[in-house]
């Protein structure tokens, strides 16, 4: 069983995750869809602007506080037609603030093919070595595809 099977789909996600406003001038967004963590309120917003386009829909079956500074996101998207699940970890700090965000996305197909499309969107505007190129994907699809592809 899949970890989004575990609990029902939402009726309503809401709107905007209620930590979106709180984020810190210094927060920090790290994701295995990129290669390095991306720093500052400013570059993660943008980011975030570029990326939510991505997914055909967004199905949450959970969406909220999960004990004292720590907000937890889970939901089931696609991307191209490809089907992808997302949790995501917020920690605030002692002052309310977001610190740090952690977005994973699975399976490894659907994570490699979100970097190359962020690739895309983004270009150089964060510098060339944030997402996975065209070159690099392609790299690693059999991979992805057959492990004795090595």
């Amino acid at each position: 069983m899949k970890f989004n099977d575990t609990h029902p789909v939402l009726l309503t996600s809401g709107g905007p995750p209620p930590w979106l406003d709180k984020l810190a001038d210094s927060a920090t967004l790290e994701a295995p869809v990129m290669k390095r963590p991306v720093e500052g309120k400013a570059n993660i917003l943008a980011l975030l602007k570029l990326a939510i386009p991505l997914y055909e829909f967004q199905h949450f079956s959970y969406r909220g506080d999960v004990g004292p500074g720590l907000f937890l996101e889970s939901y089931r998207a696609a991307v191209r037609g490809v089907p992808i699940e997302t949790l995501v970890v917020v920690h605030s700090d002692a002052a309310g603030q977001v610190d740090s965000i952690l977005i994973n996305h699975r399976p490894l197909e659907a994570a490699l093919l979100f970097s190359r499309l962020m690739s895309d969107r983004v270009g150089d505007g964060f510098g060339a070595d944030l997402f996975l190129g065209a070159v690099q994907a392609a790299a690693l699809e059999p991979v992805a595809a057959d492990p004795r592809a090595r």
